[in-house]
């Protein structure tokens, strides 16, 4: 079992929530993909999680899984650790899958927060750096893609086999109050599906309401303009 280090490294999972003694606040997070949203979140936990007193904690897997796969772990996830101090988060995409809106509902009657890109992870990573237009992308990325490819040098070479979103990646998506500008943008995106079910909330992405809930967003506004000079 890898050994707790306020603030460092992303834990995997673990039989008890670690780092509740020290007064953090714990976060447990199953996500679809094997490397993009992981390597994320351990930036966010290295970056922000000492001074904002949160500790993430990721479940183990070593390939990809479907909207309904992540619910199933993050439901395990709440029966084996329990309700108490920690939140459960399920992160997936839509990918065409059609599963989508049970998959969300199952999700929160067993306390677990879902947070649904719709089509992809990547509109989060693009809305760091630029608006998008509420228009329906019928389970594409391709347009997401090309975009995130364009906006900057970091993710030039964004494709299958190289989506690890390494330190320059996480860098680039800090620039000039990348995080504050991309939960604004997807809050904004959000709010224009208020009244339609999850399956149907394209573009879209709930990842905005997890890094709320970390409180990164006040801590990282410091830390802009020292980021936007590393470029």
């Amino acid at each position: 079992m890898t050994r707790y280090r306020r603030g460092g490294q992303l834990l995997r999972s673990s039989p008890r929530p670690q780092g509740q003694r020290q007064g953090n606040r714990v976060f447990y997070v199953v996500a679809e993909g094997e490397a993009t949203e992981y390597d994320y979140l351990r930036h966010l936990n290295r970056t922000y999680g000492l001074d904002q007193r949160f500790l993430i904690q990721t479940h183990n897997q070593r390939r990809g899984l479907a909207a309904s796969q992540v619910v199933d772990r993050a439901c395990e996830a709440i029966e084996r650790l329990g309700p108490d101090g920690v939140e459960v988060w399920a992160l997936f995409d839509h990918d065409g899958q059609r599963d989508i809106d049970q998959a969300s509902a199952r999700a929160q009657r067993n306390g677990v927060h879902p947070a649904l890109s719709h089509p992809s992870f990547e509109l989060w990573l693009l809305l760091h750096f630029q608006d998008f237009s509420p228009a329906a992308q019928n389970g594409s990325n391709n347009i997401i893609i090309e975009k995130l490819r364009a906006v900057h040098p970091a993710f030039a070479g964004y494709r299958e086999g190289s989506k690890h979103t390494d330190e320059r990646r996480f860098e680039s998506l800090r620039q000039a109050n990348g995080l504050r500008k991309a939960t604004e943008r997807a809050r904004k995106l959000s709010a224009t599906f208020a009244n339609e079910v999850p399956s149907r909330q394209d573009p879209s992405t709930g990842v905005y309401r997890l890094v709320d809930s970390l409180g990164v967003v006040a801590a990282a506004q410091p830390a802009a303009d020292e980021a936007r000079n590393e470029f």
